[in-house]
């Protein structure tokens, strides 16, 4: 898991040469001008979910991927995240690369607007939490393929 400021994702083109096109194509293009839905910038390798949510749940919800890597960069308002290395995992869903897991955080943190968490493939992380009262909060959910 790495916790940084949308200024900064080119430092982490060198992990794969999908991560060096999501940096590219951010250095070009501002994410608030992202519009709503699905954005193709490398076809199945890199793109981008952007949605606006209302944040109310109490409890976290634990997920993890096996292709991709999830870049969840906050664009207004404010999200809570789990994240955790131990946890029970349900069969992977292969089509949607998704996997329910069961486990408690290790770290629970809030992302304002600018700020990003990468999750890696395979590691357990909860979004989608308020950060405090139940409120809007728009945010931008780059897939960078990283797996088979």
């Amino acid at each position: 898991m790495i916790i940084d400021h949308i200024e900064n994702l080119g430092r982490y083109a060198g992990l794969n040469e999908h991560f060096a096109t999501a940096a590219r194509f951010f250095q070009e293009h501002s994410p608030w001008d992202l519009p709503l839905g699905r954005t193709v910038i490398d076809g199945e390798h890199v793109f981008v979910n952007t949605a606006v949510n209302e944040l109310s749940r109490d409890t976290m919800a634990w997920e993890a991927h096996a292709i991709y890597a999830d870049i969840q960069l906050i664009l207004e308002g404010q999200e809570r995240f789990g994240w955790t290395d131990v946890c029970e995992r349900e069969p992977l869903d292969p089509v949607r690369d998704f996997q329910v897991c069961h486990g408690e955080a290790r770290m629970d943190f809030v992302l304002s607007p600018g700020q990003f968490v990468i999750f890696l493939p395979g590691e357990p992380h909860a979004p989608g939490n308020p950060a405090g009262l139940p409120a809007p909060c728009k945010k931008a959910v780059i897939k960078v393929r990283c797996g088979q």
